[in-house]
């Protein structure tokens, strides 16, 4: 379980979706995290980092650009975690080696004020999608990771292409709703029963991302806000927090290009989005 150092802060921000496209993104990544990187300071990158991860012996300026990020803030004193996420789930220690990131697994735990705040990208807790946790487990196998990775890294780019162009056709023509985390799974993962059936533990707090619906839901069954805007609060027990995803090269019109979360060993927490 990870604790908050007494006079530091804990900054969290997923889905940023980096690739060779998204330069005005990574621009505002770079900027933020070396305007939060300091001492006594722990990042927390919650999945999906990158749009797509074909091995670590694939590279491309977006991947060094990120490195470097990733370096400098370290080199400022930060502490950095990584979790993998449903686009990046490949990315393995030789990258975060060569970053400075130290690789999370999904879940984990902080304890703020003596509080549980269960960490995860959040995919897991979709339940209603059947066809994509089905891939999600036969993607997660250690023995299918090592035979994918095992591939030509030429045929790995193919196979992943066609892997997303499959999921955007499964995202198109399927309801909304069944990309939204269940009800019962995030009421199941308060009380320590974890999607996959395992006990993980209780928790106070959920933090995730995954979902693109950036919200502050108060209570275990209550409706995210239309319109999420920036805040401040204290957490309370019950309390599930939903990350912003990031967009700054084409981003939707009347929704946030990006946020993070700011969150103080004291329970005290901000949450910036940026318009």
């Amino acid at each position: 379980m990870i604790e908050i150092p007494q006079q530091g802060a804990a900054f969290f921000a997923s889905d940023l979706h980096f690739s060779e496209d998204t330069p005005k993104t990574l621009e505002a990544f770079e900027n933020w995290l070396a305007s939060v990187a300091q001492e006594q300071t722990l990042i927390f990158l919650l999945g999906d980092l990158f749009e797509v991860w074909y091995g670590d012996d694939h590279s491309d300026s977006t991947c060094e650009r990120v490195i470097q990020a990733v370096q400098s803030a370290k080199s400022a004193g930060a502490i950095l975690y990584f979790m993998h996420g449903n686009r990046d789930f490949l990315l393995g220690e030789q990258f975060a080696e060569a970053a400075g990131f130290e690789i999370l697994p999904d879940p984990e735990f902080l304890l703020v004020n003596h509080q549980v705040v269960l960490i995860t990208h959040g995919d897991q807790l979709c339940t209603d999608d059947k066809a994509y946790q089905k891939f999600r487990l036969q993607s997660r196998d250690e023995k299918w990771q090592k035979n994918f990775l095992a591939l030509p890294l030429k045929q790995r780019i193919e196979m992943a292409k066609a892997i997303r162009s499959e999921s955007k056709i499964h995202k198109t023509n399927s309801a909304m709703s069944i990309m939204d985390a269940n009800l019962q799974a995030v009421a199941e993962s308060f009380k320590g029963k974890w999607p996959d059936g395992y006990y993980i533990g209780k928790s106070d707090v959920i933090l995730h991302g995954h979902t693109h619906r950036c919200a502050i839901h108060h209570t275990l069954t209550s409706p995210a806000p239309t319109s999420p805007e920036s805040t401040q609060g204290q957490l309370q027990k019950g309390q599930r927090i939903v990350l912003p995803d990031w967009d700054f090269d084409e981003p939707e019109k009347n929704r946030p290009k990006g946020g993070f979360l700011k969150l103080q060993s004291s329970g005290e927490f901000s949450l910036t989005l940026f318009n």
